[in-house]
């Protein structure tokens, strides 16, 4: 039962479907005619100039518009900007493209996903520029010779600003120039003196947007007169009266060759007839030979070939600003060095402060020394002129003087400064370089003298101070010269050069006696032949940078070849004829045999005993800038050696004499020492 119901509702079903499908084929159903594609239409511009159209207007229909999708694409790139009006009309910008061809695509969806498809195609372009045309004037282009000629035209185009228009008279391609033409495109160009065929090209490029060229050549030929050649120069050997062009063929007598006629001259014509007075000759080379007066310049220091900057006395409370000054003059046999006694380094007056200026030290020293006769000093000193013991042995290159080892109590200056023995006789030290002041002022060295060669390095914060005498020992370079003897023998510093021209430190051949220091000067010192590398004078004969085939010279020495004190620290003895007049310190016409006051320093003065009769002992020395000095009197011994008990009697009784009667009052600063008097 149940399966013929279901049997039946099957054939129902089948039924009905049957009679629909044969009212469609048979009475010709339509479908629904609401749901149709999308409609596009738009306007189609074609070909139009750039700037007339700004946009493309496009309408679209459809039953349901809110549902409709777009796809618009313009060359390509998709359009986003747009608005689709009740209507369904929109509007594509095209104000932006430039000229060329363009194309517009629109596509649209409904909901059933039915498609229509626009494509329109259109071309911008610029507006129409014209052709550039060069237009020539009537002007003439057969000219005779030596005319002008004007070549006139105008440029044609609708914008002449737009022109670039040259010309040339050669290759344009290679060179040419701005031809010149008013805003209307008139133009002018003028030939003077015109001798030869000229052509002339021109061309143009024009356009701002659709660029078109154009070009002209004129050809200007040249009638050339009948002409006569020849020479027309009426005082030519070959004057042609007919001729009226010169053709550069005129010959004339042949005039006297003038020129330099000496055969030693740099520019000698051995043609030359006549002497012009032209000659030329070479520059004798300049001669800085050892000797020459360019040496000595080098050599001398403080002359006006040199910056010298002011220095400075540590012993004074302000910047003193001395100046070292020197000069010299050269004859055939001699050198004079005048000279103000200061140095050209900060110094240390010392006790007998203060240095200053001496206005008459002049030294006269041969240019060439000759030995004395029966003079070893390789053996001893015996024969030998003797250095004095006391004051100037030698002046410095500074103009400073070099003196003898001993100073006013008659001790080794030097061995009481390094501690040999303590001076107590009177206050002796020594400032920087081993140098001090006498009195008077007169600034002088004891030993080394190396520090005029010495600089301080200021960037790091060095002064003379700080120079040490380990500076000049250590060098490795032969020391320069230091100063002359007065034989005219130069002197070196520490180092020199062996046999075998090693460099190496020169030591003394003198040492202390035994039991001796030095506290009665020279006679506690002995000469022994070969102990170190110097002679009896402190000398030795080998080459040196200045004399490479050898001289006889000294050298400053702070050893003997012990390694102890290098006595006597400059030299002992000449070796050549000393040059009289030197030993008084300089100074022209002070002191002498028949001077009753000679012998200051030797035989009176500070430390020795009063001055003789009638001869001023001097102002006090000292009062230099900031010194603090008193006048005392004086207490220090009058003798050289220590007194034995009879001199001590004589000495008081003397004093008694002195102070009764009033005949003589000697007066010394008494200076303290502090720590810039230390010697370095």
């Amino acid at each position: 039962m149940e399966n013929a119901e279901q049997a039946r509702s099957l054939f129902l079903a089948a039924l009905m479907v049957g009679s629909v499908m044969v009212g469609v084929l048979y009475f010709d159903i339509e479908p629904d005619p609401g749901n149709l594609p999308p409609v596009i239409s738009g306007d189609e511009p074609g070909q139009f100039e750039i700037g007339t159209l700004d946009s493309i207007s496009v309408t679209i229909s459809d039953e349901n518009l809110e549902e409709i999708e777009l796809d618009i694409t313009l060359d390509g790139n998709r359009v986003t900007n747009y608005h689709v009006n009740e209507d369904g009309s929109f509007i594509v910008d095209i104000s932006n493209l430039g000229a060329g061809a363009h194309s517009l695509k629109v596509i649209a969806r409904d909901t059933l996903r039915q498609e229509t498809r626009w494509f329109n195609e259109f071309t911008i372009n610029y507006p129409p520029e014209g052709i550039a045309e060069i237009i020539l004037d009537d002007f003439p282009t057969t000219i005779d010779y030596g005319d002008d000629v004007l070549l006139t035209g105008n440029l044609s185009h609708t914008s002449i600003i737009s022109c670039e228009f040259v010309w040339s008279d050669g290759n344009i391609e290679e060179s040419s120039l701005g031809m010149p033409m008013d805003e209307d495109g008139m133009f002018i160009l003028g030939f003077n003196n015109l001798q030869d065929n000229l052509t002339i090209v021109m061309e143009t490029t024009c356009g701002i947007n659709i660029f078109t060229e154009a070009s002209a050549v004129v050809d200007f030929i040249v009638n050339h007169p009948t002409t006569t050649p020849g020479c027309t120069d009426t005082e030519a050997n070959n004057y042609d009266e007919a001729a009226d062009e010169d053709d550069g063929s005129c010959t004339y007598d042949e005039p006297p060759v003038e020129g330099c006629m000496d055969s030693t001259a740099t520019n000698y014509n051995e043609n030359a007839e006549i002497d012009d007075g032209s000659c030329e000759y070479e520059e004798p080379p300049e001669d800085n030979s050892t000797g020459s007066q360019i040496w000595w310049a080098e050599v001398l220091l403080c002359d006006s070939t040199e910056q010298v900057e002011g220095i400075d006395d540590y012993n004074t409370t302000e910047f003193d600003n001395h100046i070292c000054e020197l000069s010299f003059t050269l004859n055939e046999t001699h050198i004079q060095i005048d000279s103000n006694g200061l140095p050209n380094h900060d110094l240390e007056s010392g006790p007998g402060c203060c240095a200053s200026a001496q206005d008459d030290h002049q030294w006269t020293l041969p240019l060439e020394p000759s030995n004395q006769t029966g003079c070893d000093p390789s053996t001893s000193s015996d024969g030998c002129t003797l250095a004095p013991e006391r004051g100037p042995v030698a002046v410095a290159v500074n103009g400073v003087p070099i003196f003898g080892p001993e100073d006013g109590p008659g001790g080794d200056a030097v061995a009481n400064q390094e501690g040999e023995y303590e001076e107590d006789r009177q206050e002796v030290w020594l400032g920087i370089c081993h140098a001090h002041s006498g009195p008077g002022g007169e600034y002088h060295y004891h030993a080394d003298a190396n520090c005029m060669h010495w600089h301080a390095d200021e960037d790091n914060g060095e002064t003379w101070a700080n120079y040490s005498m380990e500076s000049s020992r250590t060098v490795s370079n032969h020391s320069p010269i230091i100063g002359f003897a007065f034989d005219g023998y130069p002197i070196y510093g520490f180092v020199g050069w062996d046999e075998g021209g090693n460099t190496k430190e020169m030591t003394s051949s003198y040492k202390l006696k035994d039991g001796e220091n030095g506290y009665n000067g020279i006679d506690d010192y002995e000469y022994v032949s070969g102990l170190g590398d110097l002679d009896a004078c402190n000398g030795v004969y080998s080459p040196t940078p200045d004399y490479p085939e050898g001289i006889y010279h000294y050298h400053s020495t702070w050893v003997n070849g012990d390694g102890d004190l290098g006595f006597p620290y400059f030299i002992y003895c000449y070796r050549g004829v000393m040059e009289a007049g030197n030993s008084d310190g300089g100074q022209e016409g002070v002191g002498g045999d028949d001077d009753p006051c000679a012998g200051h320093g030797e035989t009176w003065g500070p430390g020795i005993g009063p001055p003789p009769e009638d001869c001023d002992a001097g102002p006090p020395p000292g009062g230099g800038q900031g010194q603090s000095s008193e006048i005392l009197p004086v207490i220090s011994p009058w003798f050289k050696t220590p007194p034995n008990s009879g001199a001590i009697v004589i000495s008081l009784l003397a004093m008694a004499v002195v102070a009764v009667n009033g005949l003589r009052e000697s007066a010394y600063p008494e200076v303290s020492r502090g720590p810039v008097g230390t010697a370095l």
